[in-house]
């Protein structure tokens, strides 16, 4: 790498000289692990109201070769791509990088199938697009700095790039076309943070419409439409216009030594067992730790510290349907010390207002802890402090929650986790193909009907 090339270009240029070949079988069956997430959290959005109505806005565009869950006949691939990636982002399953505090899996891997969908690419193909769109993502992710995140979703505005890297690679870009699928992604980027305040839909539009603007990046590069070659460190670029403290050369530091040693991002990339906010889950897993220990209903206290990001965007009180609940430490603390779980059915609009539930709510109270503040974003730490009605303190600190690096799901554990997902979908029934189409991923020789198909009351 050069320094008289952009960041762009060095990001296309490396990627661009990857082969499928030179992925290990153990990087394959990192990315493969992360496909069987994502399908997880895919299929059960399909049982969501905001899942129906993507499926329901997918059948009203035209016909095309790309699978859609939820519709029985395939979508253009920016069409399959958008609904796909919205599914994805819908029950807060979906994977997750701590230090880009991008979700990559509902952006990258719908973007990177449709694709694949579309050329008739390989197994092996489809998994190497989808290790380098994470690449991509995290990259860019990793450098635009905390602030960025105040305003913006990172897994929207970074995602993009994730995706215009997959679709890319498997259409065959040159490097000076990747260079402008780039541009145009991170032009059309955006995600504001404000449907919070609103418990609003638009964070599953969010996910699809960063995979889709990836697919139309990749495809008008092929074509020769042009995009600034400095999208990223330009004095109007993405860095310029979004960010305060922007780490520009974290983009493309060590990426050589990356592709060579086959050292990927996705394999620091954390899986969720929790339905909710990833910023809650170390203060879940502390509660759990504490819980077989306590006498709930002596519960005077209980004092959440954690790090500042995680109360901007979790501190909510009050959360007053399904989805500011998924991003309340209150609710999702309370939870977790009155049932043992924070799963999918602990956000029933009828829980929402369960007494038991809102008792507790009101004695969690939150605090910034400085030291766990300095630790983010490389570690998203938690401290949950009990305190009793005789007095008595119980707490405990979860540096690494479950599905980090550190504290990973076993194989077993992921393949649970899928079979508890989709038992309520209309694919339950299709858990063991699922399953083994997933494992054969790396010998599949075309990605063509690799999802499964849906009558016409698959979402009824």
């Amino acid at each position: 790498m050069t320094s008289s090339r952009t960041l762009t270009e060095q990001l296309a240029d490396a990627f661009c000289a990857i082969r499928p070949a030179d992925l290990s079988e153990e990087t394959l069956a990192t990315a493969s692990s992360f496909v069987l997430d994502w399908l997880a959290s895919a299929l059960a959005g399909t049982e969501a109201k905001p899942g129906r109505m993507l499926i329901d806005e997918g059948e009203s565009r035209g016909d095309g070769p790309c699978s859609v869950l939820g519709l029985a006949a395939g979508r253009d691939a920016e069409v399959a791509a958008l609904v796909n990636g919205g599914l994805s982002h819908i029950v807060e399953l979906d994977d997750l990088d701590r230090q880009s505090v991008v979700h990559p899996g509902c952006v990258v891997i719908p973007a990177a199938l449709a694709m694949a969908e579309e050329c008739g690419a390989t197994g092996r193909e489809f998994l190497a697009a989808v290790v380098i769109g994470y690449e991509a993502a995290i990259r860019v992710g990793s450098a635009v700095g905390r602030s960025h995140y105040a305003y913006w979703q990172n897994t929207a505005t970074c995602g993009g790039f994730g995706s215009a890297a997959a679709a890319g690679f498997l259409i065959g870009l040159s490097p000076e076309q990747l260079t402008w699928a780039f541009g145009n992604a991170g032009s059309m980027a955006a995600g504001l943070w404000q449907f919070n305040q609103d418990g609003a839909m638009s964070k599953h539009l969010h996910a699809g419409r960063a995979a889709a603007n990836g697919v139309l990046a990749a495809r008008l590069g092929a074509r020769g439409f042009t995009g600034a070659r400095e999208i990223l460190e330009g004095r109007q670029g993405f860095f310029a216009a979004m960010s305060s403290d922007a780490e520009p050369e974290r983009v493309v530091s060590g990426l050589g030594e990356s592709v060579a040693s086959s050292t990927w991002a996705i394999s620091r990339v954390s899986m969720k067992p929790h339905a909710c906010c990833r910023h809650t889950h170390s203060s879940v897993d502390a509660a759990l730790q504490l819980r077989p220990h306590l006498d709930l209903s002596a519960i005077d206290r209980v004092l959440v510290r954690t790090y500042g990001t995680a109360l901007d965007i979790t501190d909510a009180p009050d959360p007053r349907n399904r989805f500011q609940a998924k991003f309340s430490l209150q609710y999702t603390v309370a939870r977790a010390l009155l049932t043992g779980r924070v799963g999918l059915r602990d956000f029933d609009s009828e829980l929402l207002n369960d007494q038991p539930t809102r008792r507790l709510m009101s004695r969690v109270q939150l605090a910034v802890d400085p030291e766990h503040d300095a630790r983010y974003p490389g570690a998203w730490p938690a401290t949950v402090r009990v305190e009793l009605a005789d007095g008595s303190v119980q707490a405990a600190s979860v540096d690494a929650p479950k599905g980090d690096p550190e504290n990973p799901l076993s194989q077993d554990e992921l393949r649970a986790k899928f079979t508890d997902m989709i038992a309520w979908t209309a694919y339950a029934s299709e858990r063991e193909r699922l399953l083994t189409s997933v494992g054969s991923l790396a010998v599949r020789r075309n990605m063509r009907s690799f999802l499964p198909e849906a009558d016409d009351s698959a979402v009824d």
